[in-house]
């Protein structure tokens, strides 16, 4: 069967709310630079509290607009699955991490929505490119660190093919039929 190794990385669309969140923190910064402005240069006259708070703020405003930033990395490797997180290209967390063959359900997302938020999970782990999870696929595992987990995520045809592979062979005839 030879091994299977495969990465990929989902870049994830910033929803309206994070250019909100962003656009009231800059604004925000500039309330906080012009009240340091007043209060250090002309009420206590210590001009370099001004570029202390200044500094601060800006760099402030520069982790969190970094912390907006998120990719996802999903990694197969011989049918064990990884899941993480990056923000800003440097800071990593590991979502989840199981074996394929822990596997009790998969499907389209979106179809199966409404039954999927009725039940219960120790974890969700949700690693898709948008927000509203359009053209994303859910696995319904068995983790050894986080318990029963539904994952969603957004797989190219390879990825999919490849998880299809090491699925248990009933789930995997079931959704898929014989051909795959």
């Amino acid at each position: 069967m030879g091994d299977v190794f495969m990465e990929k990385m989902i870049k994830r669309k910033m929803p309206q709310f994070d250019y909100l969140m962003i656009a009231a923190v800059f604004v925000l910064m500039l309330i906080v630079s012009g009240l340091s402005l007043l209060i250090g240069t002309f009420m206590m006259g210590f001009p370099m509290l001004t570029l202390l708070v200044t500094a601060g703020a800006i760099f402030g405003v520069y982790k969190f607009i970094g912390s907006r930033r998120i990719e996802y990395e999903y990694s197969l490797t011989n049918g064990f699955v990884a899941v993480d997180r990056i923000a800003n290209r440097s800071s990593r967390k590991r979502l989840t991490s199981f074996e394929c063959d822990t596997c009790e359900d998969i499907g389209r997302y979106q179809e199966n929505e409404a039954r999927l938020k009725t039940r219960s999970f120790d974890l969700r782990v949700f690693a898709t490119e948008f927000a509203d999870h359009r053209d994303a696929w859910y696995m319904i595992v068995r983790s050894p660190k986080t318990g029963k987990t539904l994952v969603v995520f957004n797989p190219d045809e390879e990825l999919l093919a490849a998880v299809k592979r090491f699925i248990p062979r009933q789930l995997r005839f079931e959704k898929f039929g014989r051909d795959s």
